[in-house]
């Protein structure tokens, strides 16, 4: 999948490679699913306004559309990153169950990986050696097991838990965010959630994450509306009122500068 160059939403294409982690950065979004394996250390992601560890010789998994950040990491951590785009995982034939839980923002932890690290600098290897497609046959494997797992483990032992610093009110507004951000809320309504004025409350946000409260609820949404153009046939006008946007007019506008194309091709491009 082709974004235009003009979309707010990054772009790493297919790739395997190693390095070390620097924090803390704003919140970020691109369309490929993401793996990380942690060869060194720890880390901590925000996602969708909760906090999720990955340590040393575990592997996570996660759509990066979803608002995402690293907000603390141990000294001298080094991991293996993966990403791989979309439209290969859509063709790829999982499990529908696993695909819905991976694009509303679920994080995937496993913490005895049957692929190892061994397999991430073999497929670092392959890529730097246009081998390719021999690294996807088996990172296809990995999420198989990933989907196999999911549906072993009871819904209610796998949910994130919120933010773990229960006086950062920045990560309870994102939080609140995340889980209402479907509805017509205000940033009165958001403020009021951390107990703070409005104007206040924005700057708190906007020197946490970068970014304004308005825009970080926009990313929600469109995370959303992304999810439902992929997995259902619901129209755009139906998809665009569930993702909490006031007017068409306005998702149209949030859409193709997020995604950098028009809701109907990108659905066109995915399915």
């Amino acid at each position: 999948m082709k974004l235009a160059r003009q979309s707010e939403l990054s772009a790493f294409g297919l790739r395997v490679w190693s390095g070390s982690v620097e924090t803390p950065y704003p919140p970020h979004r691109h369309n490929e699913i993401e793996l990380n394996a942690i060869k060194q250390g720890y880390f901590t992601y925000l996602l969708a306004g909760r906090e999720i560890t990955i340590s040393a010789g575990e592997i996570g998994l996660f759509w990066g559309a979803i608002p995402n950040q690293v907000i603390q990491s141990a000294p001298e951590t080094h991991l293996y990153w993966g990403t791989i785009p979309l439209d290969h995982v859509l063709r790829w034939e999982l499990p529908q169950s696993f695909l819905q839980a991976l694009l509303s923002g679920r994080l995937f932890l496993d913490s005895q990986p049957l692929y190892d690290l061994r397999f991430f600098a073999r497929w670092e290897g392959d890529f730097a050696a246009g081998q390719e497609a021999l690294a996807l046959m088996e990172i296809r494997s990995l999420f198989s097991r990933f989907a196999q797992m999911s549906a072993a483990v009871p819904s209610s032992q796998t949910q994130l838990t919120p933010a773990a610093i229960s006086d950062n009110r920045a990560n309870q507004m994102a939080l609140f965010m995340s889980q209402h951000f479907d509805e017509a809320i205000t940033v009165a309504a958001i403020a009021g959630q951390v107990g703070l004025h409005p104007n206040y409350a924005m700057t708190v946000f906007k020197d946490t994450f970068g970014l304004s409260l308005i825009e970080y609820l926009t990313q929600q949404r469109i995370a959303h509306a992304q999810q439902r153009l992929i997995i259902s046939d619901t129209p755009v006008t139906d998809i665009a009122l569930e993702a909490g946007f006031p007017t068409l007019s306005h998702f149209y506008m949030a859409f193709k500068r997020l995604c950098g194309m028009s809701p109907g091709k990108y659905r066109a491009l995915l399915r």
